[in-house]
């Protein structure tokens, strides 16, 4: 199987770490997932979310919403009749947070401007990376460093 990972790093941009609390993961996807029905269906797709509830973790809340809605708004709106799964997995390193694809020899969901969502990534300490596997599809993941683990 053939791989691709993506990881891009404004350098000009210096993280920044708002204050936060812990928070549950699966609510937020929950509400971001809501906004993205109309356009799945449009697009003969479906969304799940497959976060586990007890999920939590420390992110600047609007931040995390506005990264995880544009990976979403990207996977959805370059595909159809696929199924696209939020996933989120704690690591010794950190947190991954994961908007798989179910296309087989899909290629890319970067569309348009990314940079603001890799400056909004890196503000929350983390960066994306985009995984693309032959006949499995492709994972587009936000990993988030352990200092977000709560």
């Amino acid at each position: 199987m053939k791989n691709l990972s993506f990881t891009s790093r404004p350098p000009a941009v210096a993280p920044v770490f708002a204050s936060t609390e812990s928070m549950p993961l699966c609510p937020l996807i929950k509400d971001l997932m809501k906004s993205f029905i109309p356009l799945a269906v449009e697009k003969s797709s479906f969304i799940v979310n497959d976060v586990d509830p007890a999920f939590q973790l420390c992110a600047d809340q609007q931040t995390l919403a506005f990264v995880l809605s544009n990976l979403l708004d990207n996977a959805i709106s370059t595909t159809s009749s696929v199924c696209i799964r939020v996933e989120a997995v704690k690591q010794a390193e950190g947190i991954q947070i994961g908007v798989r694809i179910s296309a087989a020899n899909f290629y890319s969901t970067v569309t348009g401007d990314f940079s603001q969502v890799l400056a909004a990534a890196y503000r929350l300490g983390g960066n994306i990376h985009i995984y693309n596997q032959r006949n499995q599809g492709m994972v587009i993941s936000l990993s988030l460093a352990a200092s977000s683990i709560s």
